[in-house]
């Protein structure tokens, strides 16, 4: 069965009355995991001058890529993606650990997506699936080559720790444990939306969501950077996101997730010390007031 109807913000997309559009909603959701975790996973062995740490940062745009492909996928059997309830990351503390962390992961979605595979006997939706399954496949085989090379127990160079003064480390670390998982979790919320624009037509709309996602992603950078700067490690607790159909329902879960960011920001700036640890209260500030500014533009937005 097939109809066609326009969405509250008027962008036409057919339903077809299938299990596909279920099986690769799931299938994005559960992108969302292996993607947050290699954001920082990458980042983090970059900070360390770990040798594979640009390519694992290229297997995160890899990951982007792919999912790409497969909310256009969606949006041409009129489905969008899912959001989804706040689940934990697994971190490493050390490129060994990072490395089986990512293994494990790229483990769990490839059988995502194999099952989904299962369901879509779709040509488009077939391709799709089978070319992902075939870049995690891939990933997966080079993570193991790595794990049993030299890869795995490189020591860390670029080790700063930038510590303030005695006492601060920790309060510190906690502050922007926080709200990275917000942050985190936004860049990928925030991207999900501008690929949703771009397959509906709506360039304007789906280039404002890339910066926006862009944006984000530089201020959880510098916030990632400072806390292993601290000798900290992200802990990957609580990675959730919220997909809102059309213009309006973007919006409102971009204010949403900047609600609990400024929040979370407003709480870990009144336990720093400017004094103690002036550069990570200088961060924080900064952060802070670039958050303010977003905010307050999205809400101008949702007032018109």
């Amino acid at each position: 069965m097939v109809r066609r109807e326009a969405g509250a913000d008027g962008m036409a997309r057919v339903h077809r009355n299938d299990g596909a559009i279920a099986a690769l909603r799931g299938v994005l959701a559960a992108a969302i995991g292996p993607i947050d975790q290699q954001f920082l996973h990458s980042r983090m062995l970059r900070a360390w001058g770990h040798s594979k740490g640009m390519a694992r940062n290229g297997e995160w745009i890899g990951k982007m890529r792919r999912a790409e492909r497969l909310v256009s996928v969606l949006w041409d059997r009129g489905g969008l993606p899912a959001g989804r309830e706040a689940e934990d990351i697994a971190v490493g503390a050390d490129a060994r650990a990072v490395l089986e962390a990512d293994a494990a992961q790229t483990r769990r979605f490839a059988a995502a997506v194999e099952t989904a595979r299962a369901v879509c006997a779709d040509g488009r939706a077939a391709r799709a699936l089978d070319g992902i399954a075939a870049a995690e496949r891939a990933d997966l085989a080079e993570l193991e080559r790595m794990l049993a090379g030299p890869e795995a127990d490189e020591t860390p160079t670029n080790v700063k720790h930038l510590m303030p003064k005695p006492g601060g480390a920790e309060t510190a670390a906690a502050a922007i444990d926080g709200v990275l998982p917000a942050m985190t979790s936004a860049v990928s919320q925030i991207f999900f939306h501008s690929l949703i624009f771009g397959n509906a037509g709506r360039g304007d709309l789906a280039g404002r969501e890339l910066d926006a996602a862009l944006r984000m992603m530089y201020r959880a950078e510098a916030l990632l950077e400072r806390l292993l700067d601290l000798g900290g490690l992200p802990s990957g607790a609580g990675h959730a996101i919220r997909i809102g159909e059309g213009e309006r329902g973007a919006d409102e879960t971009a204010l949403a997730a900047h609600d609990d960011i400024v929040a979370g920001l407003d709480a870990g700036l009144a336990t720093l010390d400017g004094i103690a640890d002036p550069m990570t209260h200088t961060l924080f500030d900064g952060v802070l007031r670039a958050e303010r500014e977003d905010r307050a533009a999205i809400a101008a937005r949702l007032a018109d």
